[in-house]
């Protein structure tokens, strides 16, 4: 008998459910497109389920197929980071690492993260991407991305969730606004006030939201924005606030902003790692995951002393 299940068939698999086509995979593959064919009607005959279905020209994924893509993914990047490893000189791990990261914190922490981590271990590639918690841990179960840097929901039973630090929210104005030389305000005071705000599909604007009706004000949205950056140099044109942790202000002395501390209830939250359970076994993962447990609570602990 042979074995069911090749490399090249995970490889095949993923070029088609990713091109959902045939000939689409054969071209990236660089391989003919009957020979695609015929490597998934023989992958599927072995496992005895169907990976496939048609509608209309495209090729989309059965339930199956989709359980196989999963974990086809987590399969192939363990390989490659075995191979790497197995190459590598004694004591310099090789590899890939992708991380995702949140918006607020791409620019306070990735940058200095990223220096740090490359200094020790120059061998492994590193892919960073921004995106929101939802999809970060979606792609961390779909085998998709390595480990998450975000705040912590604890949603999927499949992630270990670490927290870091805490940081807490604060009134983040310009040096033009009003309350600019104020040192701290009450959160009752935001009642009817212009605040610049995320999107609700952002889990930090679900956070603010909760803030302020627990404690009964309803600021004054000026403008919903997506974009951390945008949001941020909108501020002195809107003379507007926003409600955001003090880390976000890392790394962004140059937008001339200030933190002004907030007086109110439940206005921390956990900054921390998100990873598969049981993922330290990629060195990658565990060099990583060392590194910002040392890291990210001094950078946190630097920020905090600047309000």
């Amino acid at each position: 008998m042979h074995d069911p299940l090749e490399i090249r068939h995970l490889r095949y698999f993923l070029a088609v459910a990713e091109a959902g086509s045939f000939s689409r995979a054969a071209d990236r593959l660089g391989i003919s497109q009957p020979s695609v064919s015929q490597q998934m009607r023989d992958l599927e005959a072995d496992l005895r389920v169907s990976l496939f279905q048609r509608k209309g020209k495209r090729i989309l994924l059965t339930p199956s197929g989709l359980i196989f893509q999963e974990h086809a993914r987590a399969i192939l990047r363990q390989i490659e980071n075995f191979l790497q490893e197995l190459t590598s000189e004694p004591g310099q791990l090789r590899g890939a690492l992708h991380l995702g990261i949140v918006p607020i914190l791409n620019v306070p922490l990735a940058p200095h993260l990223l220096g740090l981590f490359a200094a020790d271990h120059p061998g492994i590639n590193l892919t960073v991407e921004e995106i929101s918690s939802t999809e970060i841990e979606t792609a961390l179960e779909e085998g998709r991305m390595d480990v998450g840097l975000g705040f912590l929901t604890r949603h999927s039973p499949n992630l270990h969730y670490e927290c870091l630090c805490k940081d807490e929210f604060a009134l983040i104005v310009s040096e033009s606004h009003p309350w600019c030389r104020r040192q701290a305000v009450q959160l009752s005071e935001l009642h009817q006030q212009r605040l610049l705000q995320l999107p609700d599909s952002f889990v930090m604007r679900r956070m603010t939201d909760e803030i302020c009706r627990n404690h009964r004000v309803r600021p004054r949205t000026v403008a919903e924005i997506n974009a951390i950056e945008t949001l941020l140099r909108s501020l002195e044109p809107l003379q507007a606030a926003a409600l955001m942790p003090k880390i976000t202000l890392r790394g962004r002395e140059g937008l001339r902003l200030r933190a002004i501390r907030l007086r109110g209830k439940n206005l921390a939250l956990e900054i921390g790692l998100l990873r598969l359970v049981d993922s330290e076994a990629n060195s990658a993962v565990g060099a990583f995951t060392n590194l910002v447990k040392i890291a990210i609570p001094k950078m946190i602990k630097t920020a905090s002393r600047r309000i």
